[in-house]
């Protein structure tokens, strides 16, 4: 019997982070269009003059300006779009390590995600669990048994 397919019901499962993503997409767009309206402009104004156009002087222009445009804006685009997944990426590489230290049974000091960064609920979270368990070890409490001796009747399941 194949697996149950799990089909997303929402689309913005996290609006922050995709809203942020989908604003810089909007606006580079924009910018690039922008851009190139404006070249276009330009170029029409000191050439135009000293003689006459067809529409594949047109066509040729305008691919000429939308190479040109595209390509002198890739490197911000891309080193914006760099900047601001370091803003999920990073929390997430320190989330990460702090679970394999917690993992190994280390002592895990609270994380903290830098101001402006992504899923700072999430750390919050994170560090109520840490506190929760290390605290239970603290007052000698007996700890959950780990996920390979559980009994099948305790074993999450996923929900549709």
């Amino acid at each position: 019997m194949p697996a149950k397919k799990y089909v997303r019901k929402r689309l913005f499962v996290d609006p922050k982070l995709q809203g942020a993503i989908a604003l810089r997409v909007v606006l580079y767009w924009l910018f690039c269009l922008s851009a190139i309206a404006l070249l276009m402009y330009c170029y029409r104004i000191i050439l135009g003059r000293w003689r006459l156009w067809t529409p594949a002087d047109d066509l040729g222009l305008f691919c000429r300006c939308a190479a040109f445009c595209t390509l002198s804006f890739l490197p911000l685009a891309v080193i914006d779009v760099v900047r601001l997944s370091n803003r999920f990426a990073g929390p997430m590489l320190r989330l990460q390590r702090a679970m394999q230290e917690f993992g190994r049974g280390e002592h895990v000091e609270p994380v903290r995600f830098r101001d402006g960064d992504f899923w700072q609920g999430l750390a919050a979270d994170f560090n109520a669990v840490v506190a929760r368990v290390q605290g239970q070890a603290d007052s000698g409490q007996p700890e959950p048994p780990p996920a390979s001796t559980r009994d099948e009747s305790m074993q999450p399941t996923c929900v549709g």
